[in-house]
Order: C-alpha cells, then structure tokens, then sequence
C-alpha cells in the first residue's frame, strides 16, 4: 500500500525498534498478561461469597470459549501486519483511521490504570500475605505485623512507586533485558504455582477446619475462625455465567503481545503460540489450582473468606488470606513451605505492570509516526532501541494511577473491574475488522502467511464472525453482572459515574484525533496519508 507521489506521510521511514522477541517471550508475556496467581487469587476472594450457587469450574471453562475466538483474531492480524502498536495499526487500516485511533486510545486509557493496579498489588497481596505466613509458620510476630504494614496506603504507594521507577529504568536499558528478567521470574512464579497444585492435593482436607482456625489464630485473629463458613447455595447457572466475569479477567488479556508486533521473530508462529496457546495454557493451571484448593478447603471456608473480603475484621484480621496462605494454612509450622508458597506468589503479584507499561509506549509510538502525538515521542535510542520519552510519560502516567487506587479517589480502588465493560469494546471493533480486512484490504491479506480459506472463504472473516459473536456475549455478561457489571446497583459508586467515564474515555479519543488532525492540517500535513500505507518497522 502506498500513498504514492513521494510524500513523506510519516514521521519516520522506521521505528527504530529491532526484532528482539522470540516465540518464548511472546508466550511468557500473555501468560503473565493472563496472570495464574492473581487470577485464581480473585476467583476464590470472589466468587464464593459473592456468587451464590456458582460453579467456579465451569466458570473458568465459559470465559476460555468466550476469549478463544478473539485471541485467535489477534493473533491473525499480528501475523498479517506484523507492525507495533496494536489494534491501532489493524483498525485504522481496515476500517477507518478515527475507530482505530480511539479503540487505542481506550486501550492506553485502562492498561495505564493497570500499571498502577499491580504496583499496589506487589505490597498489598504479596509482601503482606509473604511475611504473614512466614511469621505465622515461624512464631515471630514481628513478622506478622510487618506483613499487616504492607496493606497500609502509604506502604503500598511507596512500595509501588519503587516498582514503577524500576521498569522504567529497565525499559529504558532494552527491550532484551526485561524479557530475561520476564522468563527467570516466570519460572519462579510457575514453580510456586506447581507446588500449591501438588500441596492442596496432597493436604488433608479433614484437619483444615483445625488448621485453618490455628493458623488465623497465630496471625492475631479468631481462634474459631473456621465458623465464618458458609453453606454452599444450589446450582445457579446465571450466577455462573456472572462469575466468569473474575475468570474472563484474566483470559481475555492473552493479546497484548500484538502491541510489539514489529519486534517478534516469527510472528505467525510467535503469536498463535503466545494468545490462543496460553489462553489454554492459564486455564488449565487455573481449573487444575481451583479444584486443588475446593478439595483442600472446601466451599464452605473459601465461600466464608470470599464473603468477609471486605470486611477482614470479622476474622480479626487487616486482610484476608488468598490461596497461598490457605495452602500453608494445611502444613502447619513448616516454614520451607511457608517461604516457598509466600515467596513464588509474589512474583504473580506485579506482572501486569510492565505489560501494561511496555504496551502502552509501543501505542504512543505509533500514534507519534502517524502524526497524532509529537514526533518526540516516537524518538527512540540509538543505541539501546528505545523509546525514551514515551517511556517517561508512561511511568508518569501508571503512577498518576498508582496514586488513585493507594488514596481511594472516587472510590477508584474498588472499581477498577466496572472499567473492563469499556476496555472490551476496543476488542469488538477489531473482531469486526477481522471480517473485513480480507476483502478490504486483500493485497496485503493474500501475501500473509495467514491468507488460509474454507470454501473460498476466509478464515480470518470466518473467526472474525465468531470472535465478534462471543465478544457481545462478554459484553453483556460485563453490563448486567449484578456485582461487577457496569450496570450494576451494587457498584461501590452507586450511580452512573463509571457509565460516564466510560463514555469519556471514547469521546476524549475522538476530540484528541480530531484536535491532532486540525492541528496538522495547519502545519501542511495531512495525517489521512500515513492511514493508507502499512506504517514502517
């Protein structure tokens, strides 16, 4: 595709960025995106006191069939138009430039918000549940008390800030450098992960009660902790199809690697392995964690955690315990095992951060070569290949977030999730532009390694249709979910206030891309030009 007559339609003829990533890498990234240990940590706080009736299992199962299609999708488009940036790239070509600009746009809008999240997260769930159990299993209540520092606002913003000023450093040495930190902790995290599977298993679910009410006891808490338990309710099938809202959390996200298409090696085959391949990945290790966890310690315990999560006080404690302190909960006093599962988890905590972080330079860098932001931002290092100043503003950015959820602005800790129903909407827009891009932009779909067709009709369009088809499924699970659905009466805000952010997350894209093209046009430059070329490597 060429704009023709030699004019120079973006900022630079190159991205400056080199091919870096591998297919392993690509893997590690969305499964960390999808994350094991937050995720099944949430299913559990969640689900069974919240979601009388449902099925956590088949919960997990609905969100895998719902997000497969649309990793799929993504994973197509990276491989066709191995380009940075996203479905920004893919939707301006194919449809038109102002959807693609404000689906990104929306995209940047949340993952910086969860930039800040999982920096609270690391102090919040993993240092405070880490020196918990280990003071717990080693009778120093120093420790314990260290571990109840660790869910106070200003610890978790200091711990937080720490973290985001690490990434930026580490972003800022090279692309190559965080993804060996990625993999080494990675398999740290999975490790721990395999070793609550096989100790849930193998504990006795007969002593937990015992256990159970030893261990919240030696924290500071109820010496009969254990009667907070709660019978299960009947089968419910809506509240299962609600529930999967905590599990389509996690597997939705397989698909950010699609960010750095540009610099994937072997894009095809990278990225059918790194969406779809660790959507099913997550969620076999997150059904295989959950079931390990209801046979160790039954519904009735976990449904009366999950129902006190808001109100720790009722077992005596600052906050509840997620399954890692379960788990050592059922060995009680074995501080090997305390370390491990305390230790491992911690590196579960985090993980979104800097996926969130590096996906979110490679969008302003794309924008800034299409002439919607300063062409500085899409400067990048000579030497090291990175995009310095988008970088800055980044981090700037996931700290502004940071602080939000640390001091509650607008109740903003605890509706983070109403904020998903918006973030899905990017995804649908680009289901559609799967259908399309076949037909609309045939050249470059015919010289892909994915120009595969059934009957003559492309598979692409034909996933695209279903991708397209489960997404208003998801959407509507988002809209209606009485406890963490937009429309939900029970929201912690109680009125439309997050239904207008929402809608100003979209309407703020569209006055920044029409701003951005006024301001251009001024200058000479007509921005329209760079939408009807592939943007350069």
């Amino acid at each position: 595709m060429t704009a023709g007559g030699g004019v120079k339609v973006f900022t630079r003829q190159a991205t400056g960025l080199t091919k870096e990533i591998g297919a392993l890498d690509t893997f590690v990234y969305n499964v960390n995106n999808q994350n094991i240990g937050i995720g099944v940590a949430f299913v559990l706080l969640f689900v069974p006191g919240f979601y009388a009736g449902a099925d956590l299992l088949q919960g997990i199962a609905l969100a895998l069939a719902l997000a497969l299609p649309m990793a799929l999708v993504y994973a197509f488009f990276s491989a066709a138009i191995p380009r940075s940036g996203g479905d920004y790239v893919y939707i301006s070509r194919t449809l038109h430039p102002l959807l693609g600009f404000v689906a990104s746009w929306n995209w940047v809008a949340w993952m910086t918000v969860y930039i800040g999240v999982p920096a609270a997260y690391f102090a919040q769930y993993g240092l405070s549940g880490l020196f918990r159990t280990l003071g717990v299993a080693s009778g120093n209540a120093d420790l314990v008390d260290l571990g109840n520092r660790f869910v106070d606002p200003v610890w978790i913003l200091a711990v937080g800030t720490i973290l985001i000023a690490f990434f930026a450093v580490i972003f800022s040495l090279g692309t190559r450098t965080y993804f060996r930190i990625q993999n080494s902790v990675f398999a740290i995290g999975l490790f721990g992960i395999a070793i609550a599977i096989g100790l849930a298993f193998l504990g006795s679910s007969a002593d937990f009660a015992a256990n159970f009410d030893r261990y919240i006891s030696a924290a500071g808490g109820l010496a009969n902790a254990s009667s907070v338990a709660i019978e299960p309710a009947p089968y419910d099938a809506q509240q299962t199809v609600f529930s999967s809202t905590l599990a389509q959390f996690i597997v939705l996200f397989a698909i950010t690697s699609s960010f750095l298409g540009g610099e994937v090696r072997r894009a095809r085959v990278s990225q059918l392995i790194g969406m779809p391949g660790g959507i099913l990945f997550v969620s076999v290790f997150m059904i295989l964690l959950v079931a390990s966890l209801v046979q160790l310690v039954g519904l009735p315990i976990l449904g009366g955690v999950s129902a006190n999560y808001f109100s720790p006080d009722q077992l005596g404690l600052s906050f509840v315990p997620a399954y890692n302190e379960l788990v050592a909960a059922a060995y009680p006093g074995n501080i090997v095992i305390a370390f491990l599962l305390g230790f491992t988890f911690v590196f579960w905590t985090y993980v979104w951060l800097p996926i969130n972080f590096i996906a979110s330079t490679r969008a302003l860098l794309a924008w800034s070569l299409d002439g919607l932001l300063p062409r500085r931002v899409s400067e990048v290092n000579e030497q090291r290949h990175t995009p310095t100043v988008a970088i800055v503003i980044v981090a700037i950015l996931g700290w502004l977030s940071l602080f939000m959820y640390t001091i509650g602005i607008g109740d903003f800790r605890l509706n983070t999730l109403y904020g998903i129903f918006g973030w899905i909407l990017s995804f649908l827009v680009c289901a559609i532009a799967a259908i399309v891009f076949p037909y609309r932009l045939k050249t470059v779909f015919d010289s892909s390694p994915v120009n595969w067709r059934i009957g003559g009709v492309p598979l692409m369009s034909i996933i695209g249709v279903v991708a397209t088809a489960a997404l208003l499924i998801v959407e509507y699970i988002w809209w209606a979910d009485p406890i963490n659905g937009l429309d939900s009466t029970s929201a912690v805000l109680g009125d439309d206030r997050m239904k207008i952010l929402t809608l100003a997350v979209l309407v703020s894209g569209i006055l920044w891309y029409l701003g951005a093209r006024i301001v251009q046009a001024r200058r000479g430059v007509r921005i329209e030009r760079a939408f009807a070329e592939i943007p350069p490597e």
